[in-house]
Formats: C-alpha cells, sequence, structure tokens
C-alpha cells in the first residue's frame, strides 16, 4: 500500500467518526431545547421548572439563553420560598394556625434548608393545635380527649405543657377514688375530697355536685332527730334488733378513734346512748373524748404546725386537708386566723401553679372567704415569707 492508499483510508475513516459526534450534538442541541419548552409550560410546579431549565443549561453549556435561563428562574423560586417560610413563621407567632399552615405549604422541595425548615413548622403547628384540643377538652370535662391528645404530641415543648393537664386529669380522678372509699366511713371527708375535684375543673366528669348533695343528705339523716311520734305509733324494734344496731354503731365509732376521727366517733355513741341511755361503755367513751378534745390544745397546735409545714414544702392537698379538719371543731381550732389563712393561700397557689397564666382567672372564691375569715380573726401573716402573687391577693381582700 503507498502513501496515498494510506491518507486515503485515513479520511476515510475520519469522516466515519465525525457523523456521530455531529449526530451526538444535534440531539444534545434538541434535548435542550424540549426541555426549556417543556419548563415554560410547568409554571404550576415551579422547583420541576427550575430543574428543566438547569437541566437544559447543562445539556447546552455555551448557549447563554439556557444558563441566563437556570439562574433567574432558580434564583426566583428560591426568594419566593424563603418569603413564604417567613410569612408563615410571622403566622405561627400571631397564632393564626390555619394561614400558617397553608403558607408554609407553598414552600418548595427545591431547597432542602428551606423545605426542611417549612416541614419543622408544619410539625410546630400539628403540635401546638393537639395541645389547643387538649386544653379544650379539659375545659369541657373531656378527659378521654385530653389523655388521647397529650399522647400524639410529639414536639417537647408542647408535651411537656400538655402534661399539665394530664397530671391534672390523674389527680381529679384521685380525688373521686379517694371520696370513693370514705364516703361510708367518713363522708365529710369524701364530700371534702368532692369538693378539690370540682374546684379543680368544675366540668369534670362524675357527677360530682350530685355525689356532695347524696352525701350532705345522708349525714344529715344520720344525725337527724328520731320524726315526731304519729298517731299510730310503728311497732317498737325488738330487744334482739336494738341490740345489733348498738353492736354494729359502737365497732363504727371504735374505726372512726382509731383513725383520729374522734367527732365521728362521738356522733356514733350519742346514737348509741339514744337506743340504750343506759350503755355505761358508751357514755365512758363520750366522756373520755370529750375530755380529750377539750384538754389536749397542743394536739391542735402540732396539727396546725403540720398543716403551715405542707404549705411551705408544696404539698397543697395535704395541707388543705389538715386545715379543714383543724377547722371543724371550736374547740380544737386555737388560732383559725392562722388556718384561714393558710387554707387560702394553698388553694390559691395550687390554682396558680395548676393553671396556665392566660386562662388564670383569679382567686376562687373559696380562696377569697377564707381570706376573709384570717381577717375577722384579726390575723396578719409575715409577709417576708410569703411570695408577692399571693401577698396581693390578701391585700385586695382587706377594707
Amino acid at each position: 500500500m503507498n502513501l496515498r492508499q494510506s491518507i486515503g483510508i485515513f479520511c476515510l475513516l475520519l469522516s466515519g467518526m465525525a457523523i456521530p459526534a455531529q449526530e451526538n450534538a444535534e440531539n444534545a442541541k434538541q434535548q435542550a431545547k424540549d426541555l426549556a419548552d417543556k419548563a415554560k409550560g410547568e409554571g404550576s410546579d415551579r422547583a420541576k421548572q427550575v430543574q428543566d431549565f438547569c437541566a437544559a443549561a447543562q445539556l447546552q453549556p455555551k448557549d447563554k439563553k439556557y444558563a441566563d435561563a437556570c439562574n433567574s428562574y432558580r434564583a426566583g423560586l428560591i426568594n419566593d420560598d424563603t418569603a413564604w417560610l417567613a410569612s408563615a413563621i410571622a403566622l405561627y407567632k400571631s397564632h393564626d394556625l390555619d394561614k400558617a399552615e397553608s403558607t408554609a405549604k407553598l414552600v418548595t422541595n427545591y431547597d432542602q434548608k428551606l423545605s426542611g425548615q417549612a416541614k419543622f413548622l408544619l410539625d410546630l403547628i400539628k403540635n401546638e393545635r393537639l395541645l389547643n384540643q387538649v386544653k379544650a377538652a379539659w375545659a369541657k370535662g373531656d378527659f378521654s380527649t385530653v389523655l388521647s391528645s397529650a399522647q400524639a404530641i410529639t414536639n417537647a415543648d408542647s408535651r411537656a405543657s400538655a402534661s399539665t393537664y394530664v397530671n391534672n386529669v390523674a389527680l381529679y380522678n384521685g380525688y373521686l377514688d379517694q371520696a370513693q372509699k370514705l364516703a361510708q366511713s367518713n363522708p365529710q371527708g369524701a364530700i371534702s375530697q368532692l369538693t378539690q375535684a370540682q374546684s379543680l375543673n368544675p366540668n369534670g366528669p362524675g357527677n360530682i355536685a350530685a355525689r356532695i348533695a347524696d352525701l350532705q343528705k345522708a349525714m344529715q339523716a344520720k344525725s337527724a332527730p328520731p320524726p315526731p311520734a304519729a298517731t299510730a305509733k310503728p311497732a317498737a324494734d325488738s330487744a334482739a334488733e336494738i341490740a345489733k344496731k348498738v353492736a354494729k354503731l359502737m365497732s363504727d365509732a371504735k374505726d372512726a378513734e382509731k383513725q383520729g376521727k374522734l367527732p365521728d366517733a362521738l356522733i356514733d355513741y350519742a346514737m348509741v346512748l339514744k337506743l340504750q341511755p343506759v350503755n355505761k361503755d358508751a357514755q365512758s367513751n363520750t366522756d373520755r373524748i370529750e375530755q380529750a378534745i377539750k384538754s389536749d390544745p397542743a394536739a391542735a397546735r402540732n396539727e396546725l404546725t403540720s398543716a403551715i409545714r405542707s404549705f411551705y414544702q408544696s404539698q397543697f392537698d395535704q395541707a388543705q386537708t389538715a386545715l379543714r379538719d383543724y377547722l371543724k371543731s371550736a374547740d380544737t381550732a386555737q388560732n383559725p386566723g392562722a388556718a384561714y389563712f393558710y387554707l387560702g393561700a394553698a388553694l390559691l397557689e395550687q390554682s396558680m401553679l395548676q393553671t396556665p397564666r392566660s386562662q388564670w382567672q383569679g382567686p376562687s372564691a373559696e380562696a377569697q372567704s377564707a381570706f376573709k375569715e384570717a381577717r375577722k380573726a384579726n390575723y396578719n401573716p409575715a409577709r417576708a415569707y410569703v411570695s408577692p402573687a399571693l401577698l396581693k391577693v390578701w391585700d385586695s381582700t382587706g377594707p
């Protein structure tokens, strides 16, 4: 093969290689044009529009129009997403959750940072809605919704706020359970537990008002004198029936003494003496209890000291129970002014701790009444040991 033949073959090979390269260039040019045309009609999906313009620019890097379109549309999209996100955050802070949610959803997925912030905001909105459901359900006394909505909350701050209401549900149910246990042996104690539940949530379940009324009727019936004799007298109890009633009353009285419920024991012994006026055990036990109450002021002072100590340890339920017991009897309440003051203080502090500041509506009627009773007894608290918020309410009850 001579030189001329070799050159001819080489040129033929080069021309064969140039054809595919030219075809590839033409294909890339056409693909870029198709992508750009497609992008122009994708205004409803701006993230896809930017992706197609930028893909066209990659296929034709030397064609400035594609690069300009890519940069322009991308900058506009990011600017709009930034503006939507800022607007959504402002709406969330103003608690307009519906508008905040719809605005946050306008942020596209194009920029990972912006779309991530928008998703986080949407999660906050969802959790605040759940927290609002918890608050509304608590106000209506719908405890099952309180618990289910609180359980669905994932944000730590919202969950902490909801836990207050969850704990209040447990506290309320605890009052009802304790009242159920005390209903037979100590109806006054049961009424106290129900009253605390009612103060915690006036709309709570359990028909509190009716239960309190039933307990009060039962107490009145137990202590009421026998009805006046009718024209036709009913048949008197037999000796065996009287003995059975006396045995039950004596047993109840001894149980009440063991539990430290001396007033209840006195009532039972008094009923025994109505049935059996010569019952020596009932009479001697009555004399002994009455003497113990009259001659033991130290016990009353210790009870008051313990109640005040419970208040300063933030054991408000325990303090309220002890103070109410202390105030039951005029014989043992040696310092009613202090007792009424700390009863009002315990009620007030508990309500301020358990109620969000935005929802607190001031001291309860019971707390204000306790403060007024303390003033009637000429009690003056040591102001250095009382919180400013408590003192503000105390001063408002003055003349």
